[in-house]
């Protein structure tokens, strides 16, 4: 499943999104993103390194994405935060009953399909500004 980091991620990836191209503050991140403020810059120097982000410091500075929110899948923000770690299937031996070994094909298929939905979903997929009442009022902006 998704852990709170990774979902804290998605959430900073999401509003940097809606922001795009412009720089968001650690301040306004955390608030628009409501992710704690003291967690918000390992996050941030996760996606930074594997370059979703960039960071800049000074009055005019924060973080903004380096590729356009279509250029970046949800499960590009995922695979940045697990840093290299890899979903291992479920394995089974010679001892393994029937059971058991249709349920671990069954959480495998699972995941996969997870998996596929998060990898061709896009940052501006969530956000699909034409899909958005005119009237409606977010944080992130």
């Amino acid at each position: 499943m998704i852990s709170q980091t990774e979902a804290y991620a998605l959430r900073a990836m999401t509003c940097l999104a809606f922001r795009f191209p412009d720089y968001m503050t650690r301040d306004q991140l955390s608030h628009a993103a409501d992710v704690p403020h003291a967690y918000l810059p390992k996050i941030m120097l996760e996606l930074n390194r594997t370059g979703l982000i960039r960071s800049q410091r000074g009055q005019n500075g924060g973080y903004a994405l380096i590729p356009t929110p279509q250029e970046i899948s949800l499960l590009d923000v995922i695979k940045s935060i697990k840093a290299g770690s890899q979903r291992e299937l479920y394995q089974w031996n010679s001892e393994t009953s029937n059971e058991v070994r249709q349920l671990d094909q069954h959480l495998n298929h699972t995941f996969s399909m997870l998996e596929t939905s998060l990898e061709q979903t896009s940052l501006a997929d969530i956000f699909n500004k034409s899909n958005r009442p005119s009237t409606e009022v977010t944080d992130c902006v």
